[in-house]
């Protein structure tokens, strides 16, 4: 930890939100200069005397041999110790992060936030439809410019976006870029990491890092609908995989009904396809032989791997995601 975390950390510990661990920390370095002023009492400039102090005192201490500390008490100060380097990292991590937001529109956006426990739904002026779930934020322009449409966002939200193919639609998360031009979506940043989801509901989105913040950066995923990517900050790396409850991508009305998933005594190749049509989402099977199982029955449930679970009983198969993929696995029938 050097000056600068540990300054953040006192800090911390001034304005009452460190954890009952780091409290029992900052006690103990206290007891070292031996003084018998109450912390809780000290003000701002006492605070800078006694940082200074302390610094001083725990530099010296670390250069004392380990074992004059009881092993337990030494275990719980290393712990203690350790929360706070990670903290602090992750302080950084995140000021870092959300820099892009603090300076965005350089005071001409608009912001709005949700403070309530209910979620807040925005309508912009291209028709796009925001959703922000508690605790996220949110800035964009009055009026979108000719060229594109951008908005920066500080926690989760899903995406209605209007279609303009003239005017792609780009949001800003920490440092991934969503770009589209006109889909449904949703952005959920993780609350104690720099991880960052984007899940497509509809349409299709292309997500890469910031080229701003990061010069060589070039890679990147287009996702489809019922699609995810899970892209980690500190390895920079894309995970694409399916939606936790992939929904129909075939859209529906009184002319155009949802189409008929009973089978009579179809083969698994028809009904895989049309559960492929249904969700989008691409079926493959291990071995050609599962596509000559005939199936009958009624896939009237409303999740796909419920569906699944039942053609797989049926015909003795497993299944497994691979990626944006479904695997089907069995001996299948002569």
């Amino acid at each position: 930890m050097d000056r600068n975390e540990f300054h953040l950390f006192l800090k911390k510990y001034a304005e009452n939100r460190c954890t009952p661990e780091e409290v029992e920390l900052v006690d103990h370095w206290y007891e070292l200069i031996g003084d018998d002023t109450e912390l809780s009492s000290m003000k701002e400039d006492e605070w800078q005397a006694t940082e200074e102090r302390l610094w001083v005192k725990i530099q010296a201490d670390t250069r004392q041999p380990v074992r004059r500390m009881k092993p337990l008490y030494r275990w719980a100060i290393a712990a203690a110790l350790a929360g706070v380097i990670i903290g602090a990292g992750l302080f950084f991590a995140s000021r870092e992060s959300d820099q892009g937001y603090v300076n965005a529109g350089n005071g001409h956006y608009k912001e709005a936030i949700n403070s309530t426990t209910a979620d807040y739904t925005i309508k912009l002026e291209d028709g796009t439809v925001i959703t922000l779930y508690p605790g996220a934020s949110m800035k964009y322009p009055l009026h979108f410019n000719t060229a594109k449409r951008e908005v920066y966002l500080k926690g989760k939200a899903f995406f209605d976006v209007g279609k303009d193919a003239n005017r792609p639609f780009y949001v800003y998360s920490k440092k991934l870029v969503t770009h589209v031009l006109g889909t449904s979506f949703t952005i959920a940043p993780a609350v104690n990491s720099n991880e960052v989801e984007v899940s497509v509901r509809s349409g299709q989105v292309e997500v890469y890092e910031d080229k701003s913040l990061k010069h060589n950066a070039n890679t990147g995923v287009i996702l489809m609908p019922n699609q995810r990517v899970i892209y980690r900050q500190s390895e920079s790396s894309f995970e694409t995989t399916l939606v936790e409850s992939p929904q129909p991508v075939i859209q529906h009305n009184d002319t155009l009904p949802l189409p008929s998933l009973i089978f009579n005594d179809e083969s698994l190749r028809i009904v895989m396809e049309s559960l492929e049509n249904y969700y989008g989402v691409e079926i493959v099977v291990e071995d050609e032989h599962l596509y000559n199982c005939p199936f009958t029955g009624g896939l009237t449930q409303a999740d796909l791997y419920a569906k699944l679970d039942v053609i797989c009983q049926s015909v003795g198969a497993t299944y497994e995601i691979k990626g944006t993929r479904i695997l089907l696995r069995g001996k299948g029938c002569i």
